[in-house]
């Protein structure tokens, strides 16, 4: 089992909370508007830079919308739902 450094489990911990609250805010699916939301979605993962705080980079998605995502990454790209590290859609 890996663990996280104390500075990862405090931003694990704040990210905790943020999900929480957007799920609360933004119930709804931001990509089908039909089903809840379950998941929240990094536009831009962390391993091509993005934050897992930034409200600007995530976005509240349905399972089966999120797993569409994971999936499709070229159509998933093309409609704005993963993003470059280079800043392009």
């Amino acid at each position: 089992m890996r663990f996280r450094s104390r500075k990862q489990e405090a931003l694990h911990r704040q990210r905790r909370v943020l999900v929480a609250r957007l799920l609360t805010d933004r119930p709804i699916c931001e990509r089908c508007h039909a089903a809840r939301a379950t998941d929240v979605h990094e536009l831009l993962s962390r391993a091509r830079g993005g934050s897992i705080l930034d409200e600007s980079n995530l976005a509240c998605l349905c399972r089966p919308c999120h797993s569409w995502v994971t999936t499709n990454p070229a159509a998933a790209t093309a409609e704005g739902w993963l993003r470059s590290a280079g800043g392009a859609a």
